[in-house]
């Protein structure tokens, strides 16, 4: 400024500063007599509105040149990167989107290499001037790449800032004549232009003075440039902007349809009535598929109406094939109480005392709480309700199990052994599935065992429950006929080898046990058997 008012006589200038959107309000607002900028914001304002570019500034970095505009991609010289496609996922900064001589000369290079996508250029850091933040933040590691216009890092180092040991600058360009490391190519230094509001004549003369600074000037030195030159042509500056859908002599595609529209009006026309049609095929479509929905959900609430009414069918069939257990069981309660009743008779025929009877009395209402519990199990057994999971003790659920079936056992003089192992747990589950699976694979245990024909070997069935740590193993163990073929579909519903099955059974068990994100298997056992492992993990919590 001072330079400028000693070469044009009665002359006063007045410097403003601005960042990008600033200078450009001024500019719009007629703020302004001159400006002085990088020649991207240079070449947007002369796409706009009128400016007369007056000389472009040379550099002490360049040796008669007037192109310094680049972008230096720097890193910490002990940095992992070592070339630009490295930096896909690193910590990336830059001052502005809108500063051409770092991130929009930077995206234009990587554009033409074709080597980072959209979501490269999201993850980039803009947090504003001035520059050298960027280098010292790379120097305290809290970047990995600061993508700086060009000469940055060498001013810092002239000014002992930093060492330049402690960097390096990825894809470095060799350019003739330029000191400074890059990682583009070079654009036009920065522009000083008039606007309209400045007459020709004071536009003449300031480019006079500008052309006319020698490199010694003083204010020359102070803006580390050796002067000026005529203005630089801003070609490429305007292929990095259209590229890059920036240049504001590009239309917008909203005005761009218009046009088309326009252009196009039946064309357009026909293309709404496809539209329309495709959303009314789409709601019929979304309407079918509405009402198909609800009639598979239908289907499903029948066949699960219909699986419950089965179930509740298998679990009858099981009360009837325990019928002479349950006889057996219920009879003995029954006996003891006869037998009581006929003492207490015979004591008051003798006259006994009431307080005489009432030990006999306690021990017939022990009997009789014997039988409630025992109709009650049988109701447990075969009434049709929804699962409900509890918390019990599965010894307790063997032994209730045990208690239905022992009369049958000691009948066909098979001997059953019951062991735990661990430390036992309570678990969460269905205690009547439970039961359910358990009383169908000892019948088929029992069975089995009827059916062995060579009695040599006394008939057992064992029952190891293992309490792990995250899970329980229930194990069912006969010395029966064993399976015949392995690839027999045993868990498959209506699948049965027995004369009046109804093949529900081990479908059942199967069932009870998904539902309970556990497992169940069968394996044959040497010389003759069957094992049934049933895995029951431990709910949370």
């Amino acid at each position: 400024m001072n330079w400028l008012e000693s070469q044009i006589p009665n002359s006063k200038f007045v410097l403003h500063s601005y960042n990008f959107d600033g200078l450009e309000n001024a500019f719009k607002s007629g703020e302004l007599d001159f400006l002085l900028t990088s020649p991207g914001q240079a070449t947007t304002f002369a796409r706009q509105l009128p400016i007369h570019w007056l000389a472009t500034q040379k550099k002490q970095h360049e040796v008669a040149l007037s192109k310094a505009i680049a972008s230096a991609v720097i890193v910490r010289a002990d940095s992992p990167y070592h070339s630009l496609q490295d930096i896909e996922y690193a910590r990336v900064a830059a001052v502005s989107e809108k500063a051409f001589g770092g991130f929009i000369a930077f995206h234009f290079e990587m554009d033409k290499r074709g080597y980072f996508n959209t979501a490269f250029y999201d993850r980039i850091q803009f947090p504003g001037p001035p520059t050298d933040n960027l280098i010292r933040a790379i120097e305290k590691k809290e970047l990995d790449v600061a993508i700086a216009p060009a000469c940055t890092l060498e001013e810092m180092v002239e000014e002992g800032f930093v060492e330049r040991s402690q960097f390096r600058v990825l894809g470095e360009q060799q350019h003739d004549g330029f000191t400074c490391a890059v990682s583009t190519p070079l654009y036009p230094n920065w522009t000083f232009a008039k606007t309209s509001r400045a007459t020709n004549e004071i536009g003449k003369q300031v480019t006079q003075a500008l052309l006319a600074m020698p490199a010694n000037a003083e204010a020359a030195k102070a803006a580390s440039n050796v002067g000026w030159t005529l203005p630089e042509s801003s070609l490429n500056v305007d292929k990095a902007y259209q590229h890059l859908d920036m240049h504001p002599l590009q239309t917008p595609w909203t005005q761009q349809m218009e046009d088309w529209l326009h252009r196009n009006p039946y064309l357009a026309l026909m293309m709404i009535i496809g539209l329309f049609g495709l959303n009314i095929y789409h709601l019929l479509l979304e309407w079918r598929f509405k009402r198909s929905k609800k009639a598979l959900r239908k289907t499903l609430e029948d066949l699960r109406q219909k699986s419950t009414l089965l179930e509740h069918a298998q679990r009858i069939m099981i009360v009837g094939e325990l019928g002479s257990s349950l006889a057996h069981e219920i009879n003995q309660p029954l006996s003891a109480i006869k037998n009581y009743s006929q003492g207490v008779k015979l004591r008051v025929e003798r006259g006994s005392k009431p307080e005489e009877l009432l030990p006999v009395m306690e021990k017939i209402q022990q009997q009789v709480n014997v039988a409630s519990d025992i109709i009650q199990r049988l109701r447990d057994l075969i009434h049709k309700k929804p699962t409900e999971k509890k918390r019990f003790w599965l010894g307790t659920l063997v032994n209730d199990t045990y208690r239905l079936l022992e009369h049958d056992f000691q009948r066909n003089n098979i001997e059953l052994e019951i062991n735990s192992y661990g430390e036992p747990s309570m678990v969460l589950a269905d205690f009547t599935g439970f039961q359910q699976l358990l009383l169908n694979v000892l019948n088929n245990a029992k069975d089995a065992c009827v059916m062995v024909n060579d009695l040599q070997q006394a008939l057992l069935v064992t029952i190891e429950i293992i309490y792990q740590e995250d899970r329980v193993q229930i194990s069912v163990t006969d010395n029966g006929v064993g399976i015949e073929n392995n690839k027999i579909p045993l868990d498959q519903a209506f699948y049965t080898t027995k004369n009046n099955g109804l093949g529900l059974g081990l479908a059942i068990c199967r069932e009870v046990i998904e539902n309970h994100n556990g497992t169940i298997e069968y394996h044959s056992v040497q010389p003759r058997g069957c094992r049934v492992v049933v895995v029951l993990p431990y709910q949370k919590g």
